[in-house]
């Protein structure tokens, strides 16, 4: 099958979308099939090859940086891709964003007469503020109905999230949508048996005693201010606790102050930057805890990925985080917008030595069923049955 998926968003960027985009491209690849990705990218040619390792192709479209989203860019849709494509033959189009893009994959998929296929990853409705349209007429009006109008030009629907695919049919959505949970790489993403191999990954972090761990972009709408104030509740009853932020991202900066202005600025490893890679498994695993207090995740891939390396989870009990943390079996959840109450989930687990252990073993497990090979299978399947309907 010849595969071609467009993404407003790639390397050197690092979200969710990236890695679902990356990982499905390179075990579609893996399984016979011929991929292109169409998107923007500040690497450059001999960059991306590095990344494709000569599996799949990409075609990076002119684009400029994104005022409004730091580290983002955006092009025009002007049919560009359908050049390239036109040589290519693809046999059908996934889009995973609807912007610049993904329009761009509209035309494209238009123009050749193949079918559409378009995953929505996430409540954009969380992420106005960057624009400078937090407000609920924005939220109405910009989110849904713009979300609603694209998706509606696809002839399938994914969803990562049950929550998601609900609010997408709530607000106008005629097209068909199916639900498929974001892969997790779980042959990568692993957790070291032995308990010395902890204690050295500790050492090795600057962690003396236990401590928690958030990973992933850190903006505003993660809520990671809230984690910090939950993490001074804890720190007063766990005096050796420590909280490593793994990330970069718009909101680092006043994140520190807040940590300086709580006294916890020797308490806060900040990473400063993305981590990947060994290095990033080997610092989830030096943690005992993954903590996030975000409303706005659809599925999140960073959640699965440290699930996969066996950490317990405590979460918002919000959208899609509780599809995957099952209270009371992989982790526990919290009510949003709650940092007390989350400060006393912090301090009942990380004492609990026994609780720790369960929920880490069923945490690998539950990430188990969301393999790339699965994914990539009820990917391929979803294709071809649209292919052969249409």
């Amino acid at each position: 099958m010849k595969i071609a998926i467009f993404s407003d968003t790639f390397f050197p960027s690092t979200n969710g979308v990236v890695s679902v985009v990356h990982q499905s491209a390179q075990t579609l690849a893996s399984l016979g099939h011929q991929v292109i990705i169409v998107t923007v990218s500040t690497h450059t040619n001999k960059e991306l090859k590095k990344i494709t390792q000569g599996k799949f192709e990409i075609i990076r479209l002119p684009s400029l940086p994104f005022w409004g989203y730091r580290g983002e860019r955006f092009t025009l849709p002007l049919g560009v891709a359908w050049l390239k494509l036109k040589r290519f033959k693809p046999e059908i189009i996934h889009s995973h964003t609807p912007f610049a893009v993904g329009w761009e994959a509209v035309i494209c998929a238009k123009a050749l007469k193949i079918p559409l296929v378009g995953t929505h990853h996430t409540f954009f409705d969380h992420y106005l503020r960057h624009i400078k349209l937090d407000y609920v007429w924005a939220k109405k009006l910009f989110s849904w109905k713009y979300v609603i109008a694209y998706y509606n030009c696809c002839d399938l629907i994914l969803s990562p999230s049950q929550s998601l695919a609900q609010q997408l049919s709530a607000n106008g959505l005629k097209k068909p949508i199916e639900v498929i949970f974001n892969p997790t790489d779980t042959d990568f993403f692993q957790s070291p048996v032995e308990s010395d191999k902890k204690r050295e990954l500790k050492n090795r972090a600057g962690i003396k005693g236990k401590s928690i761990v958030y990973m992933g972009r850190v903006s505003y709408e993660k809520s990671i201010d809230q984690v910090i104030q939950a993490f001074a509740l804890a720190q007063k009853q766990v005096p050796d606790l420590v909280l490593m932020i793994l990330g970069d991202g718009p909101e680092k900066n006043n994140l520190k102050i807040l940590a300086k202005e709580l006294g916890l600025k020797d308490k806060i490893i900040f990473s400063g930057k993305y981590v990947h890679n060994q290095a990033l498994i080997d610092l989830l695993c030096a943690n005992d805890l993954f903590v996030t207090a975000s409303k706005s995740e659809n599925m999140p891939v960073s959640l699965l990925e440290a699930m996969a390396c066996g950490l317990p989870v405590i979460a918002a009990n919000a959208n899609g985080n509780p599809e995957i943390v099952k209270d009371n079996l992989n982790g526990l959840l919290v009510a949003p917008d709650n940092p007390e109450q989350l400060a006393l989930k912090i301090v009942g687990l990380i004492k609990n030595h026994e609780q720790i252990k369960n929920f880490s073993l069923a945490a690998r497990k539950f990430t188990l069923q969301y393999s790339m090979i699965n994914f990539t299978k009820t990917l391929e399947n979803n294709y071809i049955k649209l292919i052969n309907k249409l």
